[in-house]
């Protein structure tokens, strides 16, 4: 090329808008490293300039190209140029060379030429170039200044997922720039519940580049967690290539709580009627709760549901059974106040409790430990009031803290209500069965005729003993005419009455005649009562006895009666008392009238004044030994009788102790052995003559002598306890009666003290009388059908502190129950002393013999055939035996432990009575004792008792009081009393009380006082003389002057009477009483119905 040429291109290029630089000369390293230069710049300004000007993409393209072309010529002399974008232009470094000798030519050769067409082709690009940039940019701001107007939250991510742009409400939502999202601020302000959510709808939607949609839970800066909706786009290039992301945000918190709270609306709607469904079906109350627990926790997805039953009056809350998931079960009875003191008067006012945190709820913070031992941090209780009062609650527990919603509380609340009532129906439903079924139950295994009529009069239930007795079907016998089996002397009687019966609307009775299905009459006496709905008679109730057996034998009774009272008044046995100074305070009937002793007199001295000359010493020596040593004496002793002439007594007795142990004097008896003593002398004087001749005959007459004796003293101790009774306790009750009203008195403490002291002691006194009667076999039991085996359990408390620690004490029982009929007072009495009899005999088993002392209780059944036990018949029987290891017995002492008095044990150890109260408990009870012992080998005492079977069971009648009633004060009483002492008492306590009160010895006496004045009050004594005993007086005095109340009093009856009150309506209030007894009883009469 010519250097004109050169000069004129040169001079071109210096009027370009575009710079050009030219170098003369340039290495071949040089052009080397210009080239690599302008090839990075190229790919520099192409990666900068594609994502956003997607115009120029052609250039971007060209430039590399044209650069690696001009590089590669480099190697060979070619052109290497450079385009490069600068503010002021574009400007194009062209550099030549030479292949060879590295000397540039100033513009020359086609390659050259060729970079400058191309240099001029990429300058009008650029141009091109930097308008479409202007526009971009404006468009840009345009852009910016749209998004920052909206509302919602708009950005731009790129192809890595970082932020490019952001608009302002992005950071009025959240508070967080740009800056801060691209380090990760975004992750903070989406809920943690929601994060995963998130994420992969994320990689869901750059899985495929397509656009996508999610709904999270997000922080504003306000502290609010706001339901978002985000629609993101993918963004690709002009060319397709995927660039990153656009999305936009909207808050749909208001809407998505509408749908949440549709659903849940829909949901608890659903649960409801399902719930409502299979309640329907369910009739056992438990069931019901267990399926509203188990489902009602299941919708909440708590940890425990249950329900608590308040007792208001006991302060306690039994929570008796729950559902749990995950959770120990807080079954039990608490405490009202046991988890909070405001809570249960919440309830109580029908407000539901909600508490979110009990560790933080004033109301709870305080038991919060009682809370944590049932695992529970957040609760709902919806209280269950009816009439009034809180019945219950159904109770919700969390074990973790929880924010409990409106509906939630308003669905507990709602389900408590609904379900609450289906178990109350359901209980009532079960109740009214079971009611049903235990009366037809308890009806049909009564031994008595039961029916419920309807308000025609008809049977609307009948029970079996009413079908057995009219020997035909249920259906025959309940559609029966009762009156066509009526005796037709009694029919038009018994109409009359049972019609009269039914006006009344009150209770009433008949008894007549009633054919049975076999054609006899039977007596059967009926009590009816009606059956009220409201106000409204709706039909009667009636029971029936047959009494046939009973009219039969209440003739016998009274004859038995006469005779019992002939034997008792003719006892010849004399019984004493003395006190802790060997003086006499107590003296029977007899022995007052052998003496002739007042009933009130002094009796220290005067009998001993009685006594023989010879005989006063020794016996006076005697009976000083064993009291200074506190031991039983016997003495036999003549004394001189003012009508009798010369007679032997024989005395023994035994000390008395209180429960503390201290000595309270001598109980004792006397018999007047004058005919066996002259017979024993008569022998005596047979054997000195014929000794040597008949010794062997002598020792058979003085076994025969010794038997007789024994046979006699237990013969009349047997017979004479009874009496004893009767006056000791007349005389217990003058003691008691004075003693009472001492106390009462306001005098000084050591009077007090004294008559306290006396009062225990006639106390003491009552309980020996009745160990006396049990012996005799003369007490009045009052059995009843009863479980020895219940018996003994509830006793077992008692035995166990009676025998020791020391002693192995072990309890056998029957399977299956021991059924006997027992008067259960007694019953324990007799076995108490067997225990203690075991214990005493045992003495120290381990240390003297080396094994453990032991005592065993059994009961079982056993069958006696006829001669095996003396006394005792043949038959079944309910066995009760009390064994020990100890020392046994002698077959002497064995024959002798049931007498009165005998006893084997130390001073002050015993009064010789315990075993006679099991003689006689058992003998009266229809059965018998046996002891089985012999030396060294323990002993094992058996009471035999018949058993109950279903036909023995029998009902009672008893006299209806209510509790508190005050005597009426200013009424008018009646005291019939024989015993003058015993009325005096009387007297002044019942006139203390405020009655006015007249006083009869006998029962005609006490007619004509009835007769000639109004009473409201009778009390009498059973057994009087005159030929009128009080049961007699009381049975006319009801009929004749039916508003008179009447009680019945006696210190001994006797077995006979007793089954004759057993049939009365009237109260029986036994000697000795008190002041307290007595007003109990007038508050009784007071408050029960006449007669």
């Amino acid at each position: 090329m010519s250097a004109g040429g050169s000069k004129r291109r040169i001079a071109v290029m210096d009027r370009w808008l575009i710079g050009l630089a030219r170098l003369s000369t340039a290495s071949p390293t040089h052009r080397l490293l210009i080239g690599i230069g302008i090839a990075l710049a190229g790919l520099a300004i192409r990666a900068a300039a594609s994502p956003l000007y997607g115009e120029v993409t052609g250039f971007t393209i060209l430039l590399p190209a044209v650069t690696l072309a001009a590089l590669a010529a480099g190697w060979t002399g070619a052109l290497t140029a450079l385009a490069v974008c600068t503010g002021g232009g574009w400007a194009i470094v062209a550099l030549t060379a030479t292949g060879r000798d590295g000397v540039l030519d100033a513009i020359g050769g086609a390659a050259t030429w060729n970079f400058v067409l191309v240099g001029l082709f990429i300058a009008a690009v650029g141009a091109s170039l930097r308008k479409a940039l202007s526009r971009l940019s404006e468009s840009e701001t345009r852009f910016r200044e749209l998004a920052d107007t909206a509302p919602s939250p708009i950005w731009l991510l790129d192809a890595k997922g970082e932020f490019e742009f952001v608009n302002a409400a992005v950071f009025t939502l959240h508070g967080l720039d740009i800056e801060a999202l691209r380090e990760g601020g975004w992750k903070t302000a989406v809920h943690p519940d929601d994060l995963e959510t998130v994420k992969a709808a994320e990689k869901a939607g750059a899985a495929d580049r397509k656009p996508f949609q999610m709904e999270a839970r997000v922080l504003g800066q306000d502290g609010v967690w706001r339901w978002m909706r985000a629609v993101v786009r993918p963004r690709f290039d002009g060319q397709g290539v995927f660039v990153g992301y656009a999305g936009i945000s909207f808050d749909v918190t208001e809407t998505r709580e509408a749908l949440d709270a549709a659903a849940r609306a829909a949901r608890r709607q659903a649960f409801l009627l399902d719930l409502s469904d299979r309640l329907r079906d369910l009739t056992n109350p438990e069931d019901i709760m267990a399926d509203v627990e188990s489902t009602l926790g299941a919708l909440l997805d708590v940890e425990r549901v249950g329900y608590g039953e308040v007792d208001q009056s006991a302060g306690v809350v039994s929570m008796s059974r729950d559902w749990t998931a995950g959770v120990a079960s807080a079954q039990g009875q608490f405490s009202l106040n046991a988890f909070g003191e405001g809570l249960i008067s919440d309830l109580n006012e029908g407000r539901t409790i909600q508490i979110s945190d009990v560790c933080e709820d004033p109301r709870t913070a305080a038991v919060a430990d009682a809370f944590d031992a049932i695992e529970t941090r957040a609760l709902v209780r919806a209280p269950l009031i009816r009439t009034g009062r809180l019945r219950a609650f159904l109770y919700v527990h969390s074990a973790t803290p929880r924010d409990w919603t409106e509906a939630e509380v308003s669905l507990v609340e709602e389900v408590a209500a609904r379900t609450w009532a289906e178990v109350e129906r359901a209980r009532a439903e079960n109740e009214t069965r079971e009611s049903e079924q235990r009366f037809r139950a308890i009806a049909d295994t009564a031994p008595v005729l039961i029916w419920v009529t309807k308000q025609d009069r008809t049977r609307a239930f009948v029970n079996r003993a009413y079908v057995d007795f009219h020997g035909s079907d249920y259906q025959t016998v309940l559609n029966l005419d009762w009156r066509s089996a009526l005796h037709p002397e009694d029919q038009a009687r018994i109409l009359a009455e049972s019609i009269n019966g039914e006006a009344t609307r009150e209770p009433f009775s008949m008894e007549a005649r009633y054919r049975r299905h076999d054609g006899e009459w039977r007596w059967l006496k009926s009590f009816s009562r009606p059956r009220l709905a409201g106000q409204e008679v709706v039909g009667f109730v009636g029971v029936a006895f047959d009494v046939t057996d009973m009219r039969t034998a209440q003739a016998r009774l009274e004859e038995s009666e006469n005779r019992f009272r002939t034997v008792a008044d003719s006892a010849p046995a004399l019984i004493w008392m003395s006190d802790d100074a060997a003086q006499m305070v107590f003296a029977n009937r007899r022995y007052r009238t052998f003496f002739g002793v007042e009933a009130d007199a002094h009796l220290p001295d005067s009998w001993r004044r009685l006594i023989h000359p010879d005989d006063e010493g020794v016996f006076a020596a005697a009976f000083m030994r064993a009291f200074e040593a506190r031991d039983r004496f016997e003495a036999l002793t003549r004394i001189n009788h003012s009508t009798l002439g010369p007679r032997w007594l024989r005395t023994e007795g035994v000390p008395r102790f209180d429960a503390s142990g201290l000595f309270q004097g001598y109980v004792g008896a006397c018999l007047d052995v004058t005919d066996a003593k002259r017979a024993e002398d008569d022998l005596k004087r047979i054997n000195e003559l014929l000794e040597e001749r008949v010794d062997e005959a002598l020792i058979e007459k003085a076994q025969a002598e010794a038997q007789l004796v024994h046979a006699q003293r237990m013969e009349a101790v047997g017979r004479l306890t009874g009496g004893v009774a009767h006056d000791f306790n007349n005389l217990l009750t003058v003691v008691i009666g004075a003693l009472d009203i001492i106390l009462r008195s306001e005098d000084a403490a050591k009077r007090k003290k004294l008559g306290e002291a006396a009062l225990a002691a006639a106390r003491r006194g009552e309980s020996l009388t009745h160990q006396l009667l049990a012996f005799s076999r003369r007490q009045a039991l009052r059995p009843e059908p009863i479980d020895l085996n219940a018996l003994i359990r509830e006793s077992e408390p008692l035995l166990r502190r009676a025998v020791g620690e020391a002693v192995d004490f072990k309890v056998k029982l029957k399977r299956g129950g021991a059924p006997a009929n027992v008067d259960p007072a007694q019953f324990e009495a007799a076995l108490l002393n067997l225990i203690v009899n075991a214990r005493d005999a045992l003495g120290d088993v381990t240390g003297a013999r080396g094994r453990q002392a032991r005592i065993t209780v059994q009961t079982r059944a056993c069958t006696v055939e006829a001669g095996q036990i003396a006394e005792l018949a043949a038959g079944d029987y309910v066995c009760v035996s009390v064994a020990d290891n100890g020392e046994g017995m002698s077959p002497d002492i064995r024959d002798r432990v049931f007498e009165p008095f005998f006893t084997t044990k130390g001073v002050g150890k015993g009064t010789g009575l315990g075993l006679s109260q099991v003689y006689g408990f058992a003998r009266q009870s229809g059965g018998g004792v046996q002891i089985i012992s012999e030396p060294g080998r323990g002993a094992e005492i058996c009471i035999f008792l018949p058993p109950l079977s279903a036909e023995d069971a029998a009902m009672t009648s008893s006299l209806v009081a209510a509790d508190g009633v005050p005597v009426v004060e200013g009424g008018r009483m009646l005291l019939v009393e024989d015993d003058a002492g015993v009325a005096a008492i009387a007297l002044e306590i019942l006139e203390g009380f405020g009655l006015e009160v007249d006083w009869a010895e006998t029962g005609d006496d006490a007619l004509k006082f009835l007769q000639a004045d109004d009473f409201d009050l009778m009390l009498t004594d059973v057994v009087m003389p005159g030929g009128m005993s009080g049961i007699d007086l009381a049975r006319e005095a009801a009929a004749r002057w039916p508003d008179l109340r009447i009680a019945l009093t006696s210190g001994y009856v006797g077995e006979d009477v007793d089954a004759v009150l057993a049939d009365t309506i009237w109260p029986l209030l036994r000697k000795p009483y008190s002041s307290d007894q007595l007003r109990a009883l007038l508050e009784r009469l007071s408050a029960a119905t006449t007669n």
